[in-house]
Formats: C-alpha cells, sequence, structure tokens
C-alpha cells in the first residue's frame, strides 16, 4: 500500500513546550510554598502568646509545636524570610524563562510584570491578610512545614543571621536582648484579651484590674472612717476590754488618751493572756503596741511598705491637721483586691440601692461614691468625701437635715433621715417626664 494509505502517527509536543508546562508546574510549587511562608510570617507575629501558653499548659500538640517555635523566634523569622525570598527569586527566574521561550526579548518585560502582579496578591497581599486575621489555625496549620525548612536550610540562615548581625553593629545597632517593658493600658488590654480568649476567668480579671486600681488608691479611700472606729482609754479595765472584744467580735483596738484625736497604742487582745490569771495586774498602756500613724494622701503602694517595714497590720490615718480620720488595716487592703472578705474591722455594707420603684431608691449614707457611680451611672465626685453623705454635706457647705435636697446627673438627692452628726440616708429620684 502507498505510504498515503497508512494510519496518521500521533505527534509529540515539541520539546520547547514540554520544557514550559513542567516550568509553570514548578511556579505553582514554589508559588504554594510563598503563600505558605507569607501566611505563616504574619501568622507567627499575631499569634496570641498567652493563648498559646494556656494551651501548652493543657499539654494541646499543636500549640506545642507553635510554642517551641515561638521560643526561637528570631530563628523562626529568619528562616521564614530567607525560605520566602529564595522561592520568590526562583519564581521570577523561571517565568522570565518561560517569557524568554515564548516571546524572545520582549519576554523579559512581560515576565517582571507577571511575576510583580503573581508575588503580590498570591506571594504577598492575600497570605499574610489570612495570616494575621487569623493567626491562631495558620500557626497550627504550617507548624510542621515551617520546622522542617528550619532544619533544611539551618546552615544558610545561620549565615545571613551573623551577616545582618555584623552589619548592624556596624551602623551602632545595638542587638542585646532588652527587657521589654509595658505600659499600664497595654497590660490591662493583655488582660482583657485574656479574658475574651478563655484564658482568663471573669472573676481572675476583675482581680487584675483591681491591682492597677489598687495603686491609685490613697489611704483615706479605704480607711475605715472615724466614725465606725471602736477605740478603748488607755484606762480601760481587763474586763472590760475583753466583753469589749467578745462583743463586737474584735482583736485589736486603737487606743486613746485624752480623745480620739490623741491615739496612744494599738491594743491586741491576745497579748492580754498573760494576765490571764492577774487581771488586777493588767495595765493597757503595759501592752499596747506603738502605733503606725499615715496620712491620708499617701498611695496605698506606700501604705503596704511602711506596714511590712513596721511589722504591723493596722495603721493610723490622720487628716491636715494630726486629728485621727481612720484607720486602715492589712484587711482592708486585702478586700480592695480581691473583694469582700470577713474581718474583724469590716461589716457588711449597706447594698448600693434599695430599690422603690423604677424612678427611686433609697440609700445609706456612708455608701461610697463609687458605688452610686456603679449604680446608677453618674458622676460624682468630691476632693474631701467618698460617701454619698459628705457629698450631699459638700454641695450643701452646711450640715444637712432631712429635707434638705441637690440636683446632679439628672437625678435629685433628698436626706430622709439625719441628726446633728450624721446622715443615715438619702432617697435618689431620677428627674424628668413622669
Amino acid at each position: 500500500m502507498p505510504p498515503s494509505d497508512s494510519l496518521p502517527v500521533p505527534q509529540e509536543p515539541p520539546p520547547a513546550l514540554a520544557g514550559v508546562t513542567g516550568i509553570l508546574a514548578a511556579v505553582a510549587v514554589l508559588i504554594l510554598l510563598s503563600m505558605i511562608f507569607s501566611a505563616s510570617e504574619s501568622a507567627f507575629l499575631s499569634i496570641n502568646k498567652l493563648r498559646i501558653r494556656f494551651l501548652r499548659t493543657k499539654k494541646d500538640k499543636r500549640a506545642i509545636n507553635v510554642g517551641k517555635l515561638l521560643d526561637r523566634k528570631e530563628r523562626l523569622l529568619n528562616t521564614v524570610l530567607v525560605a520566602n525570598n529564595i522561592v520568590n527569586i526562583v519564581i521570577s527566574a523561571l517565568l522570565t524563562s518561560v517569557a524568554l521561550q515564548l516571546f524572545g526579548p520582549a519576554g523579559v518585560g512581560i515576565a517582571t510584570v507577571f511575576a510583580t502582579v503573581v508575588l503580590l496578591i498570591f506571594g504577598e497581599i492575600t497570605p499574610k491578610t489570612v495570616g494575621s486575621r487569623h493567626p491562631e489555625p495558620v500557626a497550627f496549620l504550617f507548624a510542621h512545614i515551617v520546622s522542617f525548612f528550619m532544619k533544611l536550610l539551618s546552615p544558610l540562615v545561620f549565615v545571613f543571621t551573623r551577616i545582618s548581625r555584623g552589619t548592624a553593629r556596624l551602623f551602632g545597632v545595638k542587638l542585646e536582648t532588652q527587657t521589654v517593658s509595658f505600659t499600664e493600658e497595654e497590660i490591662k488590654n493583655f488582660i482583657d484579651v485574656g479574658e475574651e480568649e478563655g484564658v482568663l476567668a471573669e472573676g481572675e480579671k476583675k482581680m487584675l484590674h483591681r491591682v492597677f486600681r489598687f495603686t491609685d488608691l490613697a489611704a483615706k479611700d479605704i480607711m475605715i472612717p472615724r466614725t465606725k472606729i471602736l477605740a478603748i482609754p488607755v484606762s480601760a479595765e481587763y474586763d472590760t476590754i475583753l466583753e469589749l472584744s467578745q462583743r463586737s467580735r474584735l482583736s485589736r483596738f486603737p487606743v486613746y488618751g485624752d480623745d480620739m484625736d490623741d491615739i496612744v497604742g494599738i491594743l491586741y487582745v491576745k497579748d492580754m493572756l498573760f494576765y490571764n490569771g492577774n487581771p488586777d495586774e493588767f495595765s493597757v498602756r503595759d501592752i499596747m503596741r506603738p502605733p503606725l500613724f499615715i496620712v491620708g494622701s499617701k498611695k496605698m503602694s506606700s501604705v503596704q511598705q511602711m506596714l511590712r517595714e513596721n511589722n504591723q497590720s493596722l495603721a493610723v490615718v490622720i487628716d491636715e491637721y494630726s486629728g485621727t480620720d481612720g484607720i486602715l488595716s492589712t484587711e482592708d487592703i486585702a478586700r480592695e483586691i480581691f473583694g469582700t472578705l470577713s474581718d474583724e474591722y469590716f461589716t457588711p455594707l449597706p447594698p448600693p440601692a434599695t430599690k422603690i420603684n423604677e424612678r427611686e431608691s433609697v440609700v445609706d449614707g456612708t455608701v461610697r461614691l463609687s458605688a452610686i457611680a456603679e449604680k446608677f451611672g453618674i458622676s460624682l465626685h468630691s476632693d474631701f468625701y467618698d460617701t454619698i453623705a459628705g457629698y450631699v454635706s459638700e454641695k450643701l457647705d452646711k450640715i444637712p437635715v432631712p429635707g434638705d435636697c441637690i440636683t446632679e446627673g439628672g437625678y435629685t438627692f433628698t436626706v430622709c433621715d439625719a441628726d446633728d452628726l450624721h446622715v443615715r440616708s438619702i432617697h435618689i429620684r431620677k428627674d424628668g417626664d413622669e
């Protein structure tokens, strides 16, 4: 049969075209690696370190792997940067090679534009956006891959790290490890994030915030006021003190001389045990301890230090005229941080408000302004008083009597019960239309 009658033989693609296909397949794999490195870099920089630490304590294997990488943060970032740059350079070179085969000399410009667009979109912007917005799942997903390349590129990364450090020193940049410091607001934000991420319980968050609030407080802000102090005269007898201690459930008493402005010591009931069988020989002056005096404006951080240095658990707070303003105990300090505790000098505070209806409430005169602000959402500030009774007295500029009232923040405060010395209760009514 003539050759024209034979079956057609399939033609293989030209060698050049087959080479282009292989190169493009390699480029696709390299772009995928570039995406992994870029996403990993962004994820490891954005990941919540507190949550990773918490998950590591729970033996979460993924968190353990990520934590190990974060423990070597410099090496981690250098590996990702070196690997990503190598991949991007190879991608550019391969695309240029393909473009030259397909378009000749004009392919250089085409490859440059195409490589730039591809690497920006698929190798930088998109993966870094995903990594920063979803750092935890991205870090968990690629931790093993990054760990593999850390081992593979270790010699190369070591060389580049040494060169970069030497260059930095050449320009006078110090690379020694420095103590990382945070502002108070940053730490508060960490606490809030920790609670949102489930690392901290709500109660733990509140306690930590109380610690920061505590450092801003002065002694007068948390002291037991003078009107609530139960003190004894220096001439008090043994049986009288024991009876008072049993009735009041107190184990410490300020001791005064002529009056309450003349505090001469602190009596600890336990020190009276020595006289249990000889009450006639007992004398308050013999066993009372020297008092520790502090001014009401002293910050609580300093007060704590003074109590510790003087081995005291009770201090007398004095005003600007050296008169007794109140007392402050270690229990008061603990209560301010940990919340309400059961202690001898602290009787449960009255509720912030006894509700009458949706617009009216009655509060005890000793309720603090901070409690009023929290309950009613109004800010009442006084430079001299921290209770609602003191605030009303300051605004009236006199000793209040029943029926006296003031208006502040959309509320009317009316004195309900008072005598010549104390405002016992105040009626609070929200102003506005009925």
